[in-house]
């Protein structure tokens, strides 16, 4: 992943002696691509005033770049993919698969199985740096999830049963969630995903879910270039129900790395000290994102997407899996696999500031201090940085005495 965010007013996308143009005057920037030499593999155009040429569309079409076009809100108005696969029979067997309820049914539960690992997965790494307790976590979680293995085994075929399951787990994953968004950024008032005046999360009341609903935005566009490559149809999905002007299928793969976006959003508020004075406040008392805080975002974003992991014996990008479980899917609905299942690798948090080694340094004694021969001033540092930061660099001849 490697999005080229075009933010701003008075931006431009245009062609000149076959180089592809990116203007915005009011911020003095422009850049240059020249044919088959641009790095970039998509654009994300988050502005309100602008133009851009047909000749610059071609231009991106032929190089197989997609426009990914944001609403005021940071929510995903609208993309422009690449050629399709065209696939008819894949199309028609998944259409087959969404109205037989034995297929539907094994698909979404594969869907939420796959989600519920990976945010119990990152609510575990979290609690190496945040006062969460995961024993306690997973005491909360175990009885719904032995509950809804019983409905399995009954074989009800039931979808709602498993978006219940669904949001009851996302509700008390977000419950410590939000203590850690409290503690890395205790100016900004998360308190949930939904408002009380707009249950779904689109219109963000708060800077946190700006963050979050900009975030699965993104991540929605690339789902969306990826079904289109594959030649699924975004529009039948398994887990969410079919509705007018809905891509459910998008929504049912986003919930395999939406937890990738939580930890963007969260590593983001870490490493910079956002502000109000970041965000926009709309009339309606909405938020969204100034075009610097968009910028440093979606880089945390790419930066996770590209990091690999061990997949299938090998290393690959987070992107890279995201692709293969959709191909993955693809296969199963055509018959070329008899069963499905979403493989998405635990992530591992590494950092050297964890709770223990916090604690430890805390709790020094002047003795201990001078046993380790660490300097009186480095070790004042060292705790108020740990008092007042949630990501504090040690570095290694320091770390090395404190291991011992």
């Amino acid at each position: 992943m490697n999005p080229l965010l075009v933010s701003g007013f008075g931006t431009s996308i245009n062609v000149d002696k076959r180089k592809l143009i990116v203007t915005n005057k009011l911020q003095k920037q422009r850049l240059e691509f020249n044919p088959h030499k641009i790095e970039h593999d998509s654009i994300i155009i988050d502005g309100h005033t602008g133009n851009i040429t047909f000749e610059s569309m071609r231009w991106l079409m032929k190089h197989n770049i997609h426009l990914t076009l944001l609403n005021w809100d940071g929510n995903l108005l609208a993309t422009t993919l690449p050629d399709q696969t065209i696939s008819g029979k894949l199309r028609l067997e998944q259409y087959k698969k969404h109205l037989d309820d034995t297929a539907r049914y094994g698909i979404a539960i594969e869907l939420v199985k796959s989600k519920v690992d990976s945010s119990l997965n990152l609510l575990h790494e979290l609690s190496k740096f945040y006062p969460l307790d995961i024993k306690k976590i997973q005491e909360r979680l175990k009885p719904e999830i032995l509950f809804f293995e019983q409905k399995i085994d009954k074989n009800t075929h039931k979808i709602q049963e498993i978006m219940s399951h669904e949001a009851r787990i996302a509700k008390i994953y977000f419950e410590y969630m939000s203590k850690v968004f409290a503690t890395v950024s205790p100016q900004f008032s998360f308190e949930t995903r939904s408002n009380f005046d707009h249950k779904r999360a689109d219109h963000a009341s708060d800077e946190i879910n700006a963050l979050l609903n900009y975030g699965y935005s993104i991540l929605a566009s690339e789902i969306k270039k990826f079904l289109n490559s594959v030649g699924l149809d975004s529009q039948i999905g398994f887990l969410h129900e079919t509705l007018t002007s809905r891509t459910p299928l998008v929504y049912d793969l986003q919930e395999l790395f939406r937890w990738l976006i939580d930890l963007s959003v969260i590593e983001l508020l870490e490493d910079n000290n956002l502000k109000k004075s970041d965000f926009i406040l709309t009339e309606n008392y909405h938020i969204r994102l100034k075009p610097d805080t968009a910028k440093l975002l979606v880089e945390k974003i790419k930066s996770n997407f590209n990091s690999k992991v061990l997949y299938k014996k090998k290393h690959f990008a987070y992107q890279n899996i995201l692709y293969d479980n959709v191909q993955q899917l693809a296969l199963y609905i055509v018959g070329k696999k008899k069963t499905v299942e979403f493989v998405v690798p635990h992530i591992e948090i590494n950092r050297d500031d964890n709770l223990l080694l916090r604690e430890k340094i805390l709790s020094l004694s002047p003795e201990e201090r001078k046993k380790l021969g660490i300097n009186k001033s480095t070790l004042w540092y060292l705790k108020k940085n740990i008092s007042s930061k949630d990501k504090i660099k040690i570095y290694d001849k320091i770390l090395d005495k404190l291991k011992y």
